[in-house]
Protein backbone atom coordinates (compact mmCIF):
# COMPACT_ATOMS: atom_id res chain seq x y z
CA UNK A 1 0.00 0.00 0.00
CA UNK A 2 2.90 2.52 0.90
CA UNK A 3 4.28 1.70 -2.24
CA UNK A 4 1.42 2.16 -4.03
CA UNK A 5 0.88 5.67 -2.61
CA UNK A 6 4.64 6.69 -3.59
CA UNK A 7 4.06 5.25 -6.89
CA UNK A 8 1.15 7.36 -7.39
CA UNK A 9 2.35 10.26 -5.60
CA UNK A 10 5.55 10.49 -7.68
CA UNK A 11 4.32 12.17 -10.94
CA UNK A 12 3.64 15.00 -8.94
CA UNK A 13 6.17 15.01 -6.30
CA UNK A 14 8.37 15.10 -10.23
CA UNK A 15 6.77 18.22 -10.96
CA UNK A 16 6.73 20.40 -8.22
CA UNK A 17 10.66 19.64 -8.10
CA UNK A 18 10.78 20.98 -11.69
CA UNK A 19 8.53 23.48 -10.52
CA UNK A 20 10.86 24.76 -8.07
CA UNK A 21 14.42 24.57 -10.46
CA UNK A 22 12.06 26.51 -13.20
CA UNK A 23 11.28 29.34 -10.49
CA UNK A 24 14.72 29.59 -9.24
CA UNK A 25 16.24 29.93 -12.73
CA UNK A 26 14.16 32.64 -13.67
CA UNK A 27 14.88 34.77 -10.29
CA UNK A 28 18.23 34.06 -10.99
CA UNK A 29 18.25 35.15 -14.92
CA UNK A 30 16.00 38.05 -13.72
CA UNK A 31 18.81 39.26 -11.44
CA UNK A 32 21.18 39.15 -14.05
CA UNK A 33 18.63 41.51 -16.13
CA UNK A 34 18.68 44.16 -12.98
CA UNK A 35 22.52 43.87 -12.05
CA UNK A 36 22.63 45.57 -15.98
CA UNK A 37 20.45 48.61 -15.15
CA UNK A 38 23.18 50.58 -13.07
CA UNK A 39 24.98 50.30 -16.78
CA UNK A 40 25.36 54.13 -16.98
CA UNK A 41 26.42 55.31 -14.33
CA UNK A 42 29.20 52.76 -14.49
CA UNK A 43 32.90 52.79 -15.48
CA UNK A 44 34.95 49.63 -16.22
CA UNK A 45 37.23 49.10 -13.70
CA UNK A 46 40.07 46.83 -14.73
CA UNK A 47 42.58 44.93 -12.32
CA UNK A 48 45.72 46.48 -14.21
CA UNK A 49 44.89 49.66 -16.65
CA UNK A 50 41.71 51.80 -17.19
CA UNK A 51 42.94 51.08 -20.51
CA UNK A 52 42.82 46.87 -21.47
CA UNK A 53 39.12 46.33 -22.59
CA UNK A 54 39.54 47.64 -26.21
CA UNK A 55 41.36 46.12 -28.93
CA UNK A 56 43.34 48.74 -29.75
CA UNK A 57 45.25 48.31 -26.01
CA UNK A 58 44.74 44.34 -25.36
CA UNK A 59 47.31 41.84 -26.00
CA UNK A 60 46.98 40.00 -28.97
CA UNK A 61 47.04 36.29 -27.17
CA UNK A 62 43.77 35.71 -25.57
CA UNK A 63 45.89 33.13 -23.04
CA UNK A 64 47.56 36.54 -21.93
CA UNK A 65 44.82 38.65 -21.89
CA UNK A 66 42.55 36.60 -19.68
CA UNK A 67 45.69 36.11 -17.68
CA UNK A 68 45.74 40.29 -16.81
CA UNK A 69 42.06 39.18 -15.47
CA UNK A 70 42.76 36.00 -13.47
CA UNK A 71 42.36 38.10 -9.99
CA UNK A 72 39.24 39.40 -10.94
CA UNK A 73 37.62 36.25 -11.36
CA UNK A 74 36.99 32.88 -13.57
CA UNK A 75 37.42 34.25 -17.18
CA UNK A 76 35.86 31.82 -19.16
CA UNK A 77 37.19 33.62 -22.94
CA UNK A 78 37.39 36.95 -24.89
CA UNK A 79 34.60 38.09 -26.46
CA UNK A 80 35.75 40.16 -30.03
CA UNK A 81 33.61 42.12 -32.07
CA UNK A 82 35.65 44.03 -34.92
CA UNK A 83 33.28 45.75 -36.33
CA UNK A 84 32.67 47.73 -33.04
CA UNK A 85 36.31 47.45 -31.77
CA UNK A 86 35.27 45.37 -29.08
CA UNK A 87 37.50 42.89 -27.13
CA UNK A 88 36.34 42.06 -23.82
CA UNK A 89 37.38 39.33 -21.09
CA UNK A 90 34.35 37.19 -19.93
CA UNK A 91 34.13 36.53 -16.74
CA UNK A 92 31.80 33.77 -15.02
CA UNK A 93 28.32 34.71 -13.51
CA UNK A 94 26.85 38.12 -14.36
CA UNK A 95 27.39 40.12 -10.79
CA UNK A 96 26.96 43.65 -10.00
CA UNK A 97 30.98 43.14 -8.88
CA UNK A 98 32.49 41.08 -12.17
CA UNK A 99 29.45 43.56 -14.51
CA UNK A 100 32.12 46.64 -13.10
CA UNK A 101 35.12 45.12 -14.25
CA UNK A 102 34.25 43.70 -17.65
CA UNK A 103 31.27 41.88 -19.90
CA UNK A 104 29.82 38.10 -17.74
CA UNK A 105 28.01 35.36 -18.77
CA UNK A 106 24.30 34.75 -16.93
CA UNK A 107 24.06 31.79 -15.10
CA UNK A 108 22.35 28.55 -16.06
CA UNK A 109 22.60 29.84 -19.49
CA UNK A 110 25.01 27.68 -21.95
CA UNK A 111 28.80 27.28 -22.89
CA UNK A 112 30.56 28.96 -25.91
CA UNK A 113 30.83 26.70 -28.87
CA UNK A 114 28.22 24.09 -27.13
CA UNK A 115 24.53 23.59 -28.27
CA UNK A 116 22.66 25.82 -26.22
CA UNK A 117 22.40 29.62 -25.31
CA UNK A 118 25.44 30.93 -24.25
CA UNK A 119 24.15 34.57 -22.27
CA UNK A 120 27.01 37.30 -21.78
CA UNK A 121 25.45 40.43 -20.03
CA UNK A 122 27.82 44.33 -19.77
CA UNK A 123 27.67 47.39 -19.12
CA UNK A 124 26.41 50.20 -21.60
CA UNK A 125 29.01 53.10 -20.88
CA UNK A 126 28.75 56.18 -21.32
CA UNK A 127 31.86 56.22 -22.63
CA UNK A 128 32.23 55.74 -26.62
CA UNK A 129 33.89 51.93 -27.10
CA UNK A 130 33.72 51.16 -23.60
CA UNK A 131 32.01 47.51 -22.87
CA UNK A 132 28.59 47.24 -24.61
CA UNK A 133 28.09 51.18 -25.16
CA UNK A 134 28.21 50.60 -29.40
CA UNK A 135 26.84 47.16 -29.27
CA UNK A 136 23.22 49.11 -30.92
CA UNK A 137 25.23 49.61 -33.95
CA UNK A 138 25.45 45.60 -34.76
CA UNK A 139 22.98 44.13 -37.82
CA UNK A 140 21.99 41.09 -38.93
CA UNK A 141 25.14 39.14 -40.58
CA UNK A 142 28.04 40.88 -38.50
CA UNK A 143 30.32 38.75 -36.82
CA UNK A 144 31.18 38.48 -33.60
CA UNK A 145 33.88 36.00 -32.02
CA UNK A 146 33.99 33.79 -28.40
CA UNK A 147 37.99 33.05 -28.00
CA UNK A 148 38.44 30.50 -24.73
CA UNK A 149 42.04 30.37 -24.85
CA UNK A 150 41.39 26.44 -26.36
CA UNK A 151 39.43 27.07 -29.16
CA UNK A 152 37.44 30.13 -30.92
CA UNK A 153 34.02 29.96 -31.94
CA UNK A 154 32.78 31.81 -34.49
CA UNK A 155 29.06 33.74 -34.55
CA UNK A 156 26.85 35.46 -36.91
CA UNK A 157 24.91 38.05 -35.50
CA UNK A 158 20.98 36.91 -36.56
CA UNK A 159 18.73 39.20 -34.91
CA UNK A 160 18.36 42.33 -32.67
CA UNK A 161 15.96 43.37 -30.52
CA UNK A 162 14.75 45.92 -27.51
CA UNK A 163 12.95 43.29 -24.42
CA UNK A 164 11.97 44.83 -20.85
CA UNK A 165 13.93 43.55 -17.86
CA UNK A 166 11.19 40.83 -16.90
CA UNK A 167 11.42 39.21 -20.49
CA UNK A 168 13.93 36.76 -19.87
CA UNK A 169 12.90 33.72 -22.35
CA UNK A 170 15.29 35.33 -24.24
CA UNK A 171 17.92 33.68 -22.48
CA UNK A 172 15.92 30.23 -23.37
CA UNK A 173 17.77 28.23 -26.81
CA UNK A 174 15.80 26.27 -28.82
CA UNK A 175 17.29 23.40 -27.72
CA UNK A 176 19.85 22.46 -31.00
CA UNK A 177 21.16 25.68 -31.85
CA UNK A 178 24.96 26.32 -30.89
CA UNK A 179 23.62 30.20 -30.19
CA UNK A 180 24.77 33.51 -28.14
CA UNK A 181 22.74 36.08 -26.86
CA UNK A 182 24.47 39.93 -25.37
CA UNK A 183 22.54 41.85 -23.08
CA UNK A 184 22.72 44.93 -22.25
CA UNK A 185 20.41 48.14 -20.98
CA UNK A 186 18.48 50.72 -23.25
CA UNK A 187 18.72 53.51 -23.81
CA UNK A 188 22.19 54.49 -21.70
CA UNK A 189 20.35 57.12 -20.21
CA UNK A 190 17.18 56.17 -17.67
CA UNK A 191 17.44 52.57 -19.16
CA UNK A 192 13.87 50.98 -19.69
CA UNK A 193 14.60 47.95 -21.64
CA UNK A 194 17.12 45.19 -22.39
CA UNK A 195 18.72 45.46 -25.88
CA UNK A 196 18.98 42.11 -27.14
CA UNK A 197 21.98 40.96 -29.79
CA UNK A 198 21.42 37.34 -30.68
CA UNK A 199 23.72 34.94 -32.90
CA UNK A 200 24.81 31.69 -33.78
CA UNK A 201 27.25 29.52 -35.43
CA UNK A 202 26.28 28.73 -38.74
CA UNK A 203 27.95 25.16 -40.24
Amino acid sequence: MIAGVILFSYPKVAEMVEDARQQKLEKDWIASFQNVESVSESAPVSPDSDEIGTAENSPEGAAEFMKSYAGAGKVEGILVIDKIGLRLPILEGATNRNLKTTAASIEHTGTAGEIGNYAIAGHRNRTFGRNFNRLDELEAGDQLKVDTGEASYQYTVTEKTLVKPEDVWVLEGDGSSKEITLVTCHPIDNPTHRLIVKGRIIP
